[in-house]
């Protein structure tokens, strides 16, 4: 990849940070210090008090921490590579004579073989070509196939799958949270503010800052909000960005019946971990799997009936 390209690439990753710390360092300067610089025990004004400068300190910290972690993740692991055992060979061919031992495909061409099969999927783009897991597909931006692929996220230069599934989802979960958070405890500083825009005592360079940062918050929240709750919807019924695009869209099929649906908390399981407490925590230790097969809906398909067709 050319220099040039590859630049161009995580310009949109550095304006997200670029964003993420305007926010945080104003946020921090004139929201967070003067509070803690109150004394201790005075009466709260429409500023807030020390107390709550102290509590919102800590808040704010630690979702921020926990965000950034998120997205250290999302952006630098890796979505999940389609191992060398499933290259196809010189000898092998679509109908799966020569197939990767203990793994079979749900996923199948429409075209059938000889026995009235479907043919595995091969992914043709991918140098080498390798057969297609369940779930995968050919990434273009970085020219592979992906283990259950999402979407390439240009904000994070990076195709969300597999492996980077959790990470991605649990930041924006907390960028949505964090936002949400900013503006409810700024709201009364920016009231005061815009009501007291006579007062010759206001430092006008700190109040267009503020607000400024507040309504760029009120957008991005609108944005983050939407975004997570359109994910969490995916995440519960689990899809795939592609697969709902493929599957329910706007014209949904309603005989359609999704074979990965394992009820709403296996779903959850599926992506999040098997520890409920663990799943807002930016770690994979507990999620299972090897994005190569997938549990099934047995009232999709019985496994009787799937072990007879294989």
């Amino acid at each position: 990849m050319c220099s040039c390209r590859l630049f161009c690439r995580w310009l949109p990753v550095c304006f997200v940070l670029a964003l993420i710390a305007w926010c945080y360092f104003e946020y921090t300067f004139d929201i967070l210090l003067p509070m803690l610089r109150m004394p201790a025990g005075a009466t709260p004004t429409t500023r807030g008090s020390h107390e709550s400068g102290v509590a919102y300190t800590i808040a704010f910290n630690t979702l921020f921490a926990i965000a950034m972690f998120s997205f250290v993740g999302a952006v630098l692991v890796d979505p999940g590579r389609i191992p060398d055992s499933w290259i196809v060979g010189n000898e092998d061919n679509e109908s799966g004579a020569f197939f990767p031992p203990d793994h079979t495909t749900v996923e199948v061409k429409r075209e059938l073989t000889s026995d009235g099969r479907g043919q595995r999927r091969i992914c043709r783009k991918s140098k080498p070509q390798v057969y297609k897991p369940d779930r995968s597909h050919y990434c273009k931006m970085l020219s592979r196939c992906v283990l259950k692929m999402d979407h390439f996220c240009p904000w994070l230069n990076n195709c969300i799958g597999f492996s980077n599934h959790k990470y991605f989802y649990l930041f924006i979960l907390y960028m949505a949270v964090i936002t949400i958070f900013m503006i409810a405890t700024m709201t009364p500083i920016f009231v005061y503010d815009v009501t007291s825009i006579d007062d010759e005592v206001i430092d006008f360079t700190t109040e267009f800052r503020v607000t400024l940062t507040y309504l760029v918050l009120c957008l991005l929240s609108i944005g983050l909000v939407c975004f997570c709750g359109f994910h969490t919807y995916l995440l519960a019924l689990n899809y795939t960005t592609i697969e709902f695009l493929e599957k329910r869209g706007c014209n949904p099929d309603h005989d359609y019946i999704n074979p990965y649906h394992l009820g709403i908390y296996g779903n959850i399981c599926s992506v999040l971990g098997s520890w409920p407490i663990l799943w807002l925590l930016p770690v994979r230790w507990t999620c299972e799997g090897d994005g190569l097969s997938f549990n099934l809906n047995p009232d999709w398909f019985p496994t009787a009936k799937l072990s007879a067709r294989n």
